[in-house]
């Protein structure tokens, strides 16, 4: 599974990643997808990107239940 835009892009031109809009609807699509899998396969941009972000996103009081259960499944993932 490899999420990407129409173009084939994911970043803006600007290298911004706000151009995708995921909801908890499709979080938990994901959440479903990626945690029937064996290990998860970054570059080491978007590694380093999910690497300040997911370790403590459950432990956040703004995050959506299907983000904080992404923490888990991203921070248990090989």
């Amino acid at each position: 599974m490899m999420p990407v835009s129409l173009d084939g892009c994911i970043a803006g031109p600007g290298g911004e990643l706000d151009r995708h809009m995921v909801d908890d609807e499709l979080h938990s699509h994901f959440n479903e997808q990626v945690g029937a899998m064996g290990a998860l396969l970054d570059g080491r941009i978007t590694y380093e990107l999910m690497a300040g972000f997911w370790p403590t996103a459950d432990s956040d009081p703004s995050s959506s239940a299907p983000v904080a259960e992404f923490a888990l499944i991203w921070r248990d993932m090989p």
